[in-house]
């Protein structure tokens, strides 16, 4: 009778042990699914800070069209795709990529430094369209229509980006 006690409160102790740690299983799993893990607080403002809708201090852009217009990440030549940079220059901080021939909207362009001077024209241009959600692209960088990979081709470069020229802007 005794042994058969010692047995039941054993048992009886294991089970508030795995009952204590299902609680605390269950705190943690509502405190973790309730909240950001830190390293997504830190990579939102100092790795993708354009990414969610802030700008990190990207150079701005004084008039354009409010509107804007869609442009298209370029496909023809490697590097393929956007560099967004933080200011309208090729040595500025790179603060995001647009992938190639996804679409994107401008609102504005300036004249700045040439991007790639050893560009065939028009694409040796010094112009910068300001992205919409922030962040300059050269105009190497965009096309008015998806394109095809083709590294070989030379000339225009297929489907150069518009560039209304009431939507020419200046820095702010």
């Amino acid at each position: 009778m005794i042994a058969a006690m010692g047995s039941r409160q054993a048992e009886d102790s294991r089970w508030k042990a795995h009952r204590v740690s299902a609680v605390w299983a269950l705190i943690g799993g509502v405190l973790f699914m309730g909240s950001s893990p830190l390293w997504w607080t830190w990579s939102r403002e100092h790795v993708l800070p354009t990414a969610f809708g802030g700008t990190a201090d990207v150079e701005t852009l004084k008039g354009g069209c409010p509107d804007g217009w869609q442009v298209f990440a370029q496909n023809q030549w490697t590097p393929v795709g956007a560099a967004v940079r933080k200011e309208p220059n090729i040595d500025s901080k790179k603060i995001d990529g647009i992938s190639p021939n996804i679409p994107f909207t401008v609102d504005g362009w300036v004249h700045s430094s040439v991007a790639y001077e050893h560009n065939q024209p028009p694409f040796d241009s010094d112009v910068w369209l300001h992205r919409k959600s922030g962040g300059w692209v050269s105009f190497a960088g965009v096309r008015a229509a998806p394109t095809q990979f083709d590294p070989t081709l030379i000339g225009d470069g297929q489907f150069p980006a518009p560039l209304p020229e009431d939507c020419e802007g200046q820095l702010a």
